[in-house]
């Protein structure tokens, strides 16, 4: 089907208009068809076969509407580079999986970084831990809080804060 894929982008059946979705050539207006389409797995097709059309407006309409994690952690945002503009905001999202994304800025503020290291979700603040933006001062806090802390670890914070 992917050789020539036109003849399914208009099928009533999503797999078909998904596989028509692989295929190579589309024109542009399909793609932009395809990419809106009601089911997930066509809009997903599409979106791993020329992740280079979409904008950034397009990307995260898709990932939002892609649904919370299951057993599969790939998302459509995995697919797509956001400019650092969109996933500062994203930083500050409500939705936690919009959260998620914004330690993949190299540039993201320490502020954010901060913020984030501070989130409500665990997984928000597993994400921003390792980004190089995050202050210093914010880990050790983060470390020193941890029931998993080994002992010793422990002791040598007590002792370099002088307590």
């Amino acid at each position: 089907m992917t050789a020539d894929p036109l003849p399914h982008v208009s099928s009533p059946y999503a797999c078909f208009r998904a596989s028509a979705a692989a295929g190579d050539g589309l024109p542009p207006e399909v793609v932009e068809r395809l990419l809106a389409a009601e089911e997930c797995a066509v809009r997903t097709a599409m979106v791993l076969r020329a992740p280079e059309q979409l904008d950034p407006a397009t990307a995260e309409r898709i990932d939002r509407d892609h649904g919370p994690p299951k057993q599969v952690r790939w998302r459509p945002a995995d697919a797509f580079a956001f400019p650092p503009e969109s996933l500062r905001r994203f930083a500050v999202d409500p939705d936690a999986r919009m959260r998620l994304l914004a330690p993949r800025d190299p540039g993201l503020p320490a502020g954010l970084a901060e913020r984030l290291a501070a989130d409500p979700a665990p997984e928000v603040r597993m994400a921003v831990a390792p980004h190089p933006n995050l202050p210093v001062e914010s880990v050790a806090r983060a470390a020193a809080g941890s029931p998993a802390l080994p002992v010793d670890q422990m002791r040598r914070i007590l002792e370099l804060a002088g307590l």
